[in-house]
């Protein structure tokens, strides 16, 4: 029988309002309604729109994947 105890792994922990993922997150959310609400007044077409909110989707989620990937070397409480 093995009677290892398990390592324990310490890592610093941060409010969530300084994870740079939620603001990218939040970033890109707050850009995709903004150009529902006012691609209208800004003589963008329905395609348009759509074309928009898809580019702005996707970068959202590389830069997060990026950010998450190689810039975060803490976590946040509600992760743990």
């Amino acid at each position: 029988m093995n009677n290892a105890v398990p390592a324990t792994v310490r890592v610093p922990v941060k409010s969530a309002w300084l994870s740079k993922v939620n603001w990218v997150q939040g970033v890109a959310a707050l850009s995709m309604i903004l150009v529902f609400v006012f691609g209208n007044s800004a003589a963008l077409t329905p395609e348009q729109q759509n074309s928009i909110v898809v580019v702005i989707g996707l970068a959202g989620n590389v830069v997060t994947w990026i950010v998450k990937t190689w810039f975060t070397p803490t976590v946040s409480a509600a992760s743990l």
